[in-house]
């Protein structure tokens, strides 16, 4: 007993899994062999008590921080804002920006590219011609055109994003079900810069409630287009504030749409794009923006994302500059930037979403957009960029729930096309 001690001590218990069944039924004790420490046998699939308790308490502690989000107890509501408060008419466009946005008016016309079921709503792509003023048109239209038809027979990737040169590309999702005279709520959604995959989600959420949710796709982003500076960046953000404009002109011909109840959705890229759109279209009865931040150039000469860096990177080497000198062409180039347009928002028709911890836009960046927008309402994430992200089901009910009382409330209406 003295040396089955001494063995106790220096072995720790073990958990031995036998699928012999003879084996299993076997029991040694110390009592029938003394030479042997005690061994536990256990059948195949016995979970030991203390694994239970372990997976136990790691389930227990899940749900409870699930049902704590779910019930909003990430959303911090810093200052006590009034109802719809800043709803007073914000100050004109500067005469700089009047018209700036604007395009030739067209016939909105749209083809219809696929059509499919999924996650209990119907997702429609189509493709509409895209109209640019002089100034955005590429030079050699007619060639980018033929190029990509010769393209789209061995590189369909490619040839898809170079069609956005001059065309728009829109994924509609919308509920199975729809009465033919019925009308539904529409939402505007922009995806982020990595894709489409996460403001997916969001459509299928708004359909799935009996919405309308339309994603605008967008170019692969760039700073550099040929020139021999970054004017290409404004080229590129200043068109995409012209694709969003162009599907609510081709929304309003919708039979099934019901632009009083337009509202708009973007997150991180998209969110700096709507915080744009919010000061130069006022047919969108309210936005909800997560994520955003601002000045640009701040936020891509400090972003982490690899493609935001990949981008810098190819601009240092295609031109030779610095960062500062980078930097310093992006504040020369670009007017479209939130943090000249944020004074020109109205602020009771946004709801700002900021992530505490956020590095990629940068939490100061987002302070600041905010402030610029003369504090509307606003909540906070406490968590990082991607964490906010990855956290959908709270950004899906939250968001529902803004849009929701939006379009009840009587003080917020639409006003015409400029």
């Amino acid at each position: 007993m003295k040396v089955l001690r001494r063995l106790r001590r220096r072995e720790p218990r073990s958990s031995i899994k036998l699928r012999n069944p003879a084996l299993t039924a076997l029991r040694l004790t110390a009592a029938e062999d003394s030479g042997f420490c005690r061994i536990r046998f256990t059948r195949p699939g016995e979970v030991t008590l203390n694994r239970l308790r372990h997976s136990g308490s790691r389930a227990c502690a899940v749900l409870a921080v699930t049902l704590l989000l779910q019930q909003g107890c990430s959303v911090w509501r810093p200052y006590p804002l009034k109802p719809w408060a800043g709803l007073e008419k914000p100050p004109a466009l500067p005469a700089s920006y009047q018209g700036y946005y604007d395009y030739p008016r067209a016939e909105p016309a749209a083809a219809l590219i696929s059509e499919e079921i999924q996650g209990g709503c119907v997702r429609r792509q189509y493709e509409l011609d895209l109209s640019l003023p002089p100034d955005l048109l590429p030079p050699d239209l007619e060639a980018q055109k033929k190029r990509v038809r010769d393209m789209e027979t061995h590189d369909r990737k490619t040839a898809s994003d170079m069609r956005l040169n001059f065309t728009n590309r829109i994924d509609v999702f919308s509920p199975v079900k729809m009465k033919p005279d019925e009308k539904k709520p529409v939402i505007l959604i922009s995806p982020i810069l990595g894709g489409n995959m996460v403001v997916d989600h969001f459509a299928r959420y708004y359909a799935g409630r009996g919405w309308i949710a339309v994603i605008v796709h967008r170019k692969r982003p760039y700073l550099t287009d040929g020139a021999q500076d970054l004017s290409g960046t404004e080229r590129y953000l200043r068109t995409s504030v012209v694709r969003l404009r162009q599907v609510i002109d081709w929304l309003e011909t919708r039979p099934e749409a019901d632009l009083t109840r337009l509202g708009a959705f973007g997150i991180s890229y998209g969110a700096i794009l709507h915080s744009v759109l919010a000061a130069v279209e006022p047919r969108i009865r309210y936005h909800v923006i997560a994520m955003p931040g601002a000045p640009l150039p701040e936020v891509i000469m400090h972003c982490p994302d690899k493609g935001v860096s990949k981008l810098v990177r190819k601009a240092h080497e295609e031109f030779g500059w610095s960062h500062e000198k980078i930097q310093a062409q992006l504040q020369e180039h670009i007017r479209t930037d939130p943090i000249y347009l944020a004074p020109y928002v109205p602020g009771g028709r946004v709801e700002f979403y900021l992530a505490a911890f956020d590095r990629v836009v940068g939490a100061r960046r987002s302070w600041k957009l905010w402030k610029a927008m003369g504090r509307p309402k606003l909540k906070i994430l406490p968590f990082g960029h991607y964490g906010g992200i990855l956290l959908l089901p709270v950004l899906q009910t939250q968001s529902y729930g803004a849009f929701k009382r939006a379009f009840r409330s009587e003080k917020l209406s639409v006003s015409p096309a400029a």
